[in-house]
């Protein structure tokens, strides 16, 4: 007797246990499985988070070591250079490119030597003059949207109208490319959550495959 009462106490013991388990599962807070985790905590819920997401799926972009993007920073020539070797696929020679000596400003930028030379020889970007391309400049809006569009092979197009940088500007304007983003000067910084918004807006590369 005392031997069935032990075992029966065991087995209710055992459904309290896996009672109460299943209770615990299915208080679970599945909210932290939510696929915005995945992306830096400061663009979700915003504006820039559709384009940095898309630029971060296809491997444009990063965040910073600190796991944020920071949308309202300027970036540099040299990063957005990188970028766009990167959104245009022009990556697969970046060893040989990093050899070779096109522009004599690179000193401190080896990081991005061979994605500057890559868009080079892609024609998506131009140096500054006496074979320099200041990669510690901040980038532009006009020198975005001048990246973007040649990197669309419409540079000799836009180029018979006009001068430098007025053409790309009136290109720029006369198409939307700016779009929601609001370029007040043409020629000041860009920002990196507005760069994100032009990018994902004006180049088909990064927008989602659809069947």
């Amino acid at each position: 007797m005392k031997r069935k009462t032990i075992t029966r106490i065991l087995l209710l013991a055992l459904v309290l246990i896996l009672a109460g388990a299943t209770a615990a599962f299915g208080e679970i807070d599945y909210s932290q499985w939510d696929s915005q985790s995945a992306y830096p905590q400061d663009v979700v819920n915003t504006k820039y988070f559709t384009s940095v997401k898309a630029l971060t799926d296809k491997k444009v972009i990063t965040g910073d070591t600190d796991g944020l993007f920071h949308p309202e920073k300027n970036i540099t020539r040299a990063e957005f250079s990188v970028m766009m070797a990167k959104a245009t696929s022009n990556t697969a020679d970046l060893l040989n490119l990093q050899n070779q000596e096109i522009f004599k400003d690179m000193t401190g930028y080896a990081w991005a030597k061979g994605y500057i030379n890559a868009c080079y020889k892609a024609g998506i970007i131009k140096g500054v003059g006496e074979d320099r391309f200041a990669p510690g400049n901040s980038v532009t809006y006009v020198e975005v949207i001048a990246m973007i569009a040649r990197s669309r092979g419409l540079a000799a197009e836009i180029e018979m109208y006009g001068t430098w940088p007025q053409n790309y500007i009136n290109h720029a304007q006369l198409y939307n490319m700016a779009g929601t983003v609001e370029i007040t000067d043409w020629n000041a910084p860009a920002t990196k959550g507005d760069v994100a918004m032009l990018m994902y807006r004006n180049m088909a590369s990064l927008k989602p495959v659809t069947n």
